[in-house]
C-alpha cells in the first residue's frame, strides 16, 4: 500500500503567503500523491482541529487552524499569529 507524501502538503503551506488557504479535495490529493480515504468525505471528523489524524496534525504544528470544511469539496485553513 503506498503512503501519503506528507512533505509535499508541508512544503505547500509553508510556502502561503496569505493568512487563509483554500484546499480543493483534487489539490490535497495531488499534494499527498494519493486519493483520501472515503471517511474524508463522508465524516467532518477527518479533518477536526485535533491531531488524532495526521493530516491535521500536520497543519495544527505549521500554525494553522481549519475554518471552514464543505465535505467532498474543499476546507480553508488560517494562519494563526504566534
Amino acid at each position: 500500500m503506498k503512503k501519503y507524501n506528507y512533505q509535499r502538503l508541508i512544503n505547500f503551506l509553508n510556502n502561503q503567503t496569505d493568512v487563509n488557504v483554500r484546499i480543493t479535495y483534487a489539490q490535497m490529493e495531488e499534494l499527498l500523491e494519493r486519493e483520501l480515504p472515503k471517511s474524508a468525505y463522508k465524516f467532518q471528523a477527518y479533518f477536526a482541529n485535533d491531531k488524532t489524524h495526521h493530516i491535521p496534525r500536520i497543519w495544527l504544528e505549521l500554525g494553522y487552524k481549519k475554518i471552514e470544511l464543505v465535505l467532498g469539496e474543499y476546507l480553508v485553513l488560517k494562519k494563526l499569529k504566534k
